[in-house]
């Protein structure tokens, strides 16, 4: 019993000396981590500006309105009802192949190169639907988007003679790009930096077995030191 009691505590005592070791090589090479933070950070930031592709975003945002009594004014709860169900199928016709593969036909696309770049959602509780594509070129990203929305406009009209479709937002060319982001790429890096550098000197000294001085050599040895013999270097 006091046998095991004595090993858990040499254990806890060697576990304290190993991290307090540790924060004190933190300190004694934090050189070490300042230079790999930064020099992490900074090929992170060099790499996202010139490597990584620049993505553009255009946004359209359409309204079905829902009608208005002639007698009353006021606008039709039955048409309100009626367009929270409709707005489901128009977001499946605008997901549809038909709409996609005419949109990639008017501009000359592959049908894979506008399905994977449009986007289409809608408000919760709204009969507003928004319809956005992201691609490495901000023209053509306003392109599919302005027609995907004529598209979708002209076939609500043949299938369902559905006239109601109100563009709130037209589509424009992004003036920057959405991704990457550099800030947040170069925080990554940086994290990496430091995350790295700190392994690396827990490594060093997990696997330093080395005895550094009079109490780890007693700790190791289980008895006393005597007598210690100086070290002058030549």
């Amino acid at each position: 019993m006091n046998d095991n009691y004595i090993t858990e505590e040499k254990e806890k005592e060697e576990l304290e000396i190993d991290l307090g070791q540790f924060f004190r090589e933190l300190k004694k090479r934090w050189r070490l981590i300042v230079i790999s933070t930064f020099s992490l950070c900074l090929l992170v930031s060099v790499f996202t500006i010139f490597f990584i592709d620049k993505k553009y975003k255009s946004e359209a945002t359409i309204y079905l309105t829902p009608k208005v009594n002639e007698t009353t004014g006021t606008v039709d709860a039955n048409s309100i009802s009626g367009n929270n169900q409709l707005v489901n199928n128009c977001l499946s016709i605008l997901k549809g192949n038909s709409v996609l593969q005419k949109v990639a036909d008017t501009l000359k696309l592959s049908y894979d190169e506008v399905a994977s770049s449009i986007s289409v959602s809608n408000d919760a509780e709204t009969q507003i639907i928004r319809i956005s594509a992201i691609t490495k070129d901000p023209q053509k990203s306003k392109d599919i988007v302005d027609t995907t929305v004529s598209t979708f406009t002209e076939m609500m009209l043949e299938i369902l003679n559905l006239k109601n479709i109100t563009i709130i937002d037209y589509a424009k060319v992004p003036e920057g790009p959405v991704s990457p982001s550099i800030v947040k790429n170069a925080i990554i890096g940086a994290a990496g930096g430091f995350v790295l550098s700190c392994g690396y000197i827990f490594l060093a000294v997990l696997l330093d077995k080395r005895l550094k001085n009079k109490s780890e050599a007693e700790q190791f040895l289980g008895i006393p030191v005597l007598a210690e013999i100086p070290y002058f270097e030549d």
